[in-house]
């Protein structure tokens, strides 16, 4: 075995979520220790092929899949139109040999400019990964996943695939741990670059842009929440809090089943199942709609995992607990009100404390201090007993995942001009193969239609010569 190659000469610490949020917050967090990846591969599992399929090609959509999307227009739909063209004055067989054309074109293309774009797309990648690029571009600080097996299976060819998913798995977490480290000690995020083979820090202009560019998209997902906190429906919440209080018992176990169930294992395929019979099960029996709606809604939650179902589920058994206590809809009506009052007053909190935090990174603090900022708020607002919304929120990752969709949508801007420019370089190529292999084909394939296509041009060339000459 060859694992010992590997060195990643990258700062290790326990800078993951789960202890962060325990040391830091103070605050519970339900955890399976499931690794994203996996969660990801089995919800991805539990679609259908069709669903599948649109995810992967949702995932590596560039121009190699336009290109494929477009030769299937061209040669599923456009010969349909050839052929059964009710305004064209020719006859069927050259409309059906002209048809021909449209699906021997779209393959051409796609073996001709599509495939090229491939090994660009890998080469822009692969540069990425490797620090050839500045650093909008440059990916060292965060290689992707496919770039890291790889190279884990480069380094050591001997060990089994497992071995490499486990290597990879373990370079991604300290890779992860490296940038949180050097946000919180050094302020900074370092780049490596292949031409001078040093590792260097962001450039600081760009680095300012990246913190508030962070606070301000926390900033409007606060504001798009007060505002669907404004316009939530009361009727909604006044009918679940009134089903609260008139059915609570059958409602508490429904929700305490689920919590157990959930907690009960990390197999995402199995609390699916369970969920979708606990679903059938309720409809069959004609349940309560809103037994069935708490089972939907907490369902629903399952792309995020376990721990975002067990979040809902302890927030509706919290709202069940308030509504146990009131004696009639009157005080429903007012426990509602005070609700939404409430979440508008956490909305308008956090929102508040976030322009204190682009306040803070125009004085010039660092993540470290920010997050000492977070720390603070959520211990004054414990102390008032109140909620902080932005528990869950860890600035130096939300610093990381910034910068992530940043060079990310970089990349895939440089992805689309390369393969551009390689396709439209490559339709003279495609062009004269076509001119080529079009006549070459029909002649083998339909030596009927391309006889009659040949002959009917060549009464046409006769036709013309007749015409034109004189009799003497």
């Amino acid at each position: 075995m060859k694992v010992d190659k590997v060195n990643f000469n990258i700062v290790s610490g326990r800078t993951n979520r789960e202890n962060y949020n325990k040391n830091y917050n103070n605050k519970p967090y339900f955890s399976g220790n499931i690794p994203q990846a996996v969660i990801e591969t089995e919800i991805n599992n539990l679609n259908p092929p069709i669903l599948k399929w649109v995810n992967k090609l949702r995932s590596n959509i560039g121009e190699f899949q336009d290109i494929c999307i477009n030769a299937l227009g061209t040669g599923l739909l456009a010969p349909i139109f050839i052929k059964y063209n009710p305004l064209s004055k020719t006859d069927e067989d050259t409309r059906t040999y002209s048809a021909w054309r449209q699906p021997i074109s779209a393959a051409l293309a796609v073996l001709t400019q599509g495939l090229v774009t491939i090994p660009v797309v890998n080469i822009i990648n692969s540069m990425a990964n490797n620090g050839w690029f500045d650093e909008s571009c440059n990916m060292t600080p965060f290689k992707d996943d496919k770039y890291i097996y790889k190279m884990m299976k480069k380094l050591n060819p001997e060990v089994n695939k497992q071995q490499i998913i486990n290597l990879a798995e373990s370079y991604k977490t300290q890779q992860a741990e490296g940038i949180l480290n050097s946000l919180r000690k050094d302020n900074t995020v370092y780049y490596h670059f292949h031409n001078s083979g040093k590792s260097e820090p962001i450039n600081p202009d760009r680095y300012n842009e990246l913190l508030n560019k962070t606070v301000d998209l926390m900033i409007n997902d606060e504001k798009k929440e007060l505002e669907r906190c404004k316009t939530i429906k009361h009727e909604k919440m006044v009918a679940r809090n009134e089903f609260f209080r008139t059915n609570s018992d059958s409602a508490q176990a429904l929700l305490n089943e689920m919590k157990d169930k959930i907690n009960s294992t990390d197999n995402i395929s199995d609390i699916n199942s369970y969920m979708k019979n606990k679903y059938k099960k309720l409809k069959s029996e004609k349940a309560n709609p809103q037994l069935l709606e708490i089972v939907e809604e907490t369902h629903t939650r399952i792309n995020a995992g376990k721990d975002e179902m067990l979040l809902k589920i302890n927030k509706m058994l919290s709202h069940l607990d308030d509504a146990k206590k009131c004696s009639s809809k009157e005080e429903i009506i007012k426990l509602v009100e005070n609700i939404i009052s409430k979440r508008i007053s956490e909305h308008n909190e956090a929102l508040n404390f976030l322009n204190e935090v682009k306040e803070a990174i125009k004085n010039k603090k660092t993540v470290s201090q920010i997050e000492e900022m977070f720390k603070n708020k959520h211990r004054a607002l414990k102390n008032a007993k109140k909620e902080f919304r932005l528990d869950d929120k860890i600035f130096a990752q939300e610093v990381v995942k910034t910068l992530k969709n940043q060079t990310k949508k970089h990349i895939e801007g440089v992805k689309r001009i390369s393969t551009l420019i390689t396709a439209l370089a490559m339709l003279p190529i495609s062009c004269s193969l076509l001119n080529w292999v079009y006549p070459r084909f029909m002649d083998a394939v339909f030596p009927k239609l391309s006889s009659k296509k040949h002959s009917n041009e060549a009464k046409v060339l006769v036709d013309e010569a007749t015409k034109n000459s004189e009799v003497k």
